[in-house]
């Protein structure tokens, strides 16, 4: 028997089984995963609330740490989230359990599709790669040029707009010059056609989805865990409220994302990674002009990483050029002007970064020879040091 608390609106009264009942339905779960031909995964605002990003829909008395549902707190005048909450923004918030479990699932190739409803990139910076994952309803850090459709990663949220519909974003497109826009989808307003699209398609090949900290209230995105129970697959929802599709699911599973995924795992016998910001690196040494580019980990989409960056030309521990704090407006090209001599010259590279996890600056070091070399730096929150790989 599921353990509810109450709520006067029954659609945000939660539940949470008991550890027998989640035992069992997490015994079934796995065995399904195990023998899964096209798993994907459907997630909400669920799998980010442990993070300390609040979710929407939450009743006043929900037993997520973030307090209540931005929308709840919308429709109570006067009430506030409690001083015990535990909320941060999506530039500062560290992946989760969950997040962390479908990265590593994804790496074994158990899992071969993420939809998600969340806008905070928290699946993009977990390490689930751009090419298995379709943002529904947009990315904070991501904004698109709608003329010549050049994406542009950033590693801050990139909307400045304040009208609910207007888009536009101050700054322009590399390639073109037109005006950037966010990617942000409100109400109202068309879900992007490619990630929509993509996601129908493996819902249709799909023979188990798990669906993830969602109330699938909204469409036309909740359509598509309703797609792989209508043509036979086993749909499974993880969620704390009752969900409109729960008659049609073979499982519903009462419990927090994280106390899920975590039991679901040992299960699976996966241990669950250990999340490291990574960051990818193109350095580009053509006549003396050096170029500089983040980028997404599995796309040549442009990734601003850095705040500033100075470069500095070094022969032995002579410094020869010093190009002092470069603001960045990525991609970075910077003209060294300067004659060379014949041997032993480096280029150091000081990276600094927007910091959201207080990530110290980083020197790369390569020879000052014409080349292109790629770099993969992994920072560990709780360590505060950096490794290149």
């Amino acid at each position: 028997m599921a353990h509810g608390i109450s709520d006067e609106d029954p659609t945000k009264k939660e539940h949470v089984d008991s550890p027998d009942e989640l035992d069992k339905k997490l015994d079934q779960l796995a065995d399904w995963i195990r023998n899964a031909k096209h798993f994907i995964v459907f997630t909400g605002a669920g799998v980010s609330t442990s993070t300390g990003i609040p979710d929407f829909r939450s009743g006043m008395n929900t037993i997520l740490p973030t307090g209540p549902g931005v929308w709840e707190l919308r429709d109570h005048p006067g009430a506030t989230r409690s001083t015990n909450a535990r909320t941060t923004t999506s530039t500062k918030a560290i992946p989760s359990a969950t997040h962390m479990a479908l990265v590593e699932l994804v790496h074994r190739k158990l899992l071969h599709f993420v939809v998600s409803q969340n806008t905070d990139g928290l699946h993009l910076r977990s390490g689930v790669p751009s090419i298995m994952l379709a943002e529904l309803h947009g990315n904070s850090n991501l904004e698109t040029c709608q003329k010549c459709h050049t994406k542009y990663l950033r590693d801050f949220r990139t909307r400045t707009a304040s009208a609910v519909h207007d888009h536009a974003t101050n700054r322009k497109c590399t390639q073109c010059g037109s005006t950037l826009y966010d990617s942000i989808i409100n109400f109202g307003e068309s879900l992007p056609k490619h990630e929509l699209e993509t996601s129908f398609d493996h819902a249709r090949q799909a023979d188990v989805c798990l669906v993830l900290g969602s109330s699938l209230r909204v469409t036309p995105a909740a359509h598509i865990p309703l797609i792989v129970a209508q043509h036979g697959g086993k749909l499974a929802i993880g969620n704390l409220q009752p969900t409109p599709l729960a008659s049609i699911a073979k499982l519903n599973i009462h419990a927090m994302c994280d106390d899920l995924m975590r039991k679901l795992m040992e299960k699976l016998n996966i241990p669950i990674p250990e999340w490291e910001l990574h960051r990818r690196i193109r350095i580009t040494i053509k006549q003396q002009t050096v170029s500089i580019i983040g980028l997404d980990l599995n796309q040549d989409i442009a990734y601003t990483l850095f705040s500033t960056v100075r470069i500095l030309v070094k022969q032995n521990t002579q410094t020869l050029y010093d190009s002092k704090l470069i603001k960045c407006e990525e991609p970075i090209e910077h003209n060294i002007n300067i004659s060379l001599p014949n041997e032993n010259v480096n280029l150091y590279i000081e990276l600094n970064w927007q910091g959201h996890y207080n990530e110290p600056m980083y020197t790369i070091k390569i020879p000052f020879v014409d080349s292109t070399k790629e770099i993969h730096l992994f920072y560990n929150p709780k360590t505060g040091n950096w490794r290149e790989q």
